[in-house]
């Protein structure tokens, strides 16, 4: 849901600029899309549009992106609003947009959690796109750990955006909508 409300975020200010763009979701594949530019008089088809869309799936970044690369050649700015997480790593697919000419704008974002797991004991986990069920074991120290792998993980997204010239900025979904736009994105230069 937050991922939705940045986009429309996004997309307002690129209508006010006049812009035209085209809105992909993703998961497994590619989806049927968005289209729109010509004034914010036409961002209300576009918000219906973005409210219709749900999470699902489990991702396959290099898929999307050889799709993405057959139905788009033309060369652009790609804005890729995610948490990242792929089972096959999504930084090769990533590398082969901006190979193709493509600006990217990596946008990251998770939940307080996902970073910092806050409890200790057994647990037992569900990967919201798999089902998959993992129990385990926390304390201070795996936490630590963890978010030490984190940190990693996002800092090699980040390096995807830099080795090409592109942007980057990670967001806790904590941060409200028009401060992550107006603040952390601006400061970033992921909104110019």
């Amino acid at each position: 849901e937050y991922a939705l409300r940045l986009a429309a975020s996004f997309c307002y200010v690129g209508l006010v600029h006049l812009d035209t763009f085209e809105v992909l979701p993703f998961a497994g594949e590619l989806h049927e899309g968005k289209s729109c530019g010509g004034g914010r008089h036409r961002f209300s088809p576009l918000s219906q549009f973005l409210q219709t869309l749900k999470p699902s799936g489990t991702t396959n970044f290099l898929k999307v992106v050889r799709e993405f690369l057959n139905e788009y050649p033309q060369r652009g700015l790609v804005i890729v609003i995610s948490d990242f997480l792929d089972e096959s790593g999504c930084e090769k697919a990533l590398q082969y947009l901006s190979d193709y000419g493509n600006e990217l704008m990596l946008i990251q974002l998770w939940s307080p959690e996902d970073r910092e797991p806050r409890y200790s004991g057994e647990f037992d986990f569900v990967d919201a796109e798999t089902s998959a069920r993992l129990r385990i074991h926390v304390d201070a120290d795996s936490r630590r750990k963890y978010t030490e792998a984190f940190d990693q993980f996002a800092a090699s997204i980040k390096t995807v955006a830099f080795r090409n010239n592109g942007r980057y900025a990670g967001l806790p979904t904590s941060v409200p909508v028009d401060e992550a736009v107006f603040g952390a994105l601006m400061k970033s230069q992921v909104v110019v």
